[in-house]
């Protein structure tokens, strides 16, 4: 697969070193690089656009700001590319309508991941294959009393989940949620704490959730965590708003299902407290995780 790259600002220079360190520096076959000076709204994005632009597979953008993100659509056109990737970590770096332009402008299979982390695999081959590595964090952990190995089976593009398995090693496995959550601001993540209609939440909160999902899945230990109260639960007398409100359900995960009554997946549940605050009928609480581990 040939990649390039496009990217703007601290956190595209990160995803750059991410992608180039884990998998897939033979694969890049050019970075174009654009300074946080450059406007925002640009009257000809044409002509920021690099010569010669190679052939490639996949385009790949991080960090870019504004009509940049039109830059690198005619980048991913003019090198062939299948497939676009295009990340946004702040609620207004890719509006709908900046959105539908870049559609315009690239007929191959475009994702907008949101944040970065977010993504997974969605049955496009380029984007897939790029999607195995970086995305949405997924980690491989061994302990007893205490955290023994582990292994990024898949991280974010920022490079945040290998700093904090790095962290991680030698912690108890009931304290490595916890601890996951403040390695994540210590990096720093540099995703956006102005939150972002779609979720109801930040990207920064997103991010944190999901890097903590990874931990728990990995140890079988979900931590702090929603719980419904079947007996009490009447979720189809409300709509199931605990599900209308959850933002990693608006970000597509399955955290609440419902049936007969609305249940949360423990490993999945960010811990936010929205459906505790807009359960109509009192029926879900905060609990702390017992150790699922067999």
């Amino acid at each position: 697969m040939r990649i390039i790259m496009v990217s703007g600002g601290e956190y595209g220079k990160r995803v750059v070193n991410t992608v180039a360190e884990h998998g897939f520096a033979s694969s890049m076959v050019a970075v174009f690089e654009y300074p946080d000076e450059t406007p925002e709204f640009l009257d000809d994005p044409s002509s920021l656009v690099p010569e010669p632009v190679p052939d490639a597979d996949l385009t790949v953008a991080a960090g870019l700001k504004g009509d940049l993100n039109l830059v690198a659509a005619e980048i991913a056109a003019k090198s062939g590319a299948e497939s676009l990737i295009i990340e946004s970590h702040t609620p207004t770096q890719l509006p709908d309508g900046l959105k539908n332009e870049i559609k315009s402008m690239f007929r191959g299979r475009i994702t907008f991941p949101v944040p970065f982390c977010s993504l997974e695999p969605s049955g496009d081959r380029y984007i897939d294959e790029f999607a195995e590595r970086l995305g949405r964090p997924l980690l491989e952990i061994r302990s007893g009393a205490r955290i023994g190995s582990i292994r990024v089976k898949r991280s974010a593009p920022c490079g945040s989940t290998f700093y904090i398995a790095d962290e991680l090693s030698g912690s108890a496995p009931e304290d490595a949620e916890i601890l996951a959550g403040e390695k994540l601001h210590n990096y720093p993540c540099l995703a956006s704490m102005d939150t972002d209609p779609g979720f109801g939440d930040t990207h920064l909160h997103i991010a944190g959730y999901l890097t903590r999902e990874a931990v728990k899945r990995a140890t079988g230990i979900p931590g702090a965590h929603a719980v419904v109260d079947p007996e009490v639960c009447q979720g189809y007398e409300c709509g199931f708003l605990c599900r209308d409100v959850c933002p990693l359900v608006r970000l597509s995960h399955d955290t609440v299902t419902m049936g007969e009554h609305a249940v949360i997946d423990p490993f999945s549940c960010g811990a936010c407290g929205r459906c505790v605050k807009e359960c109509p009928y009192g029926a879900i609480e905060l609990i702390e995780g017992q150790d699922y581990r067999s």
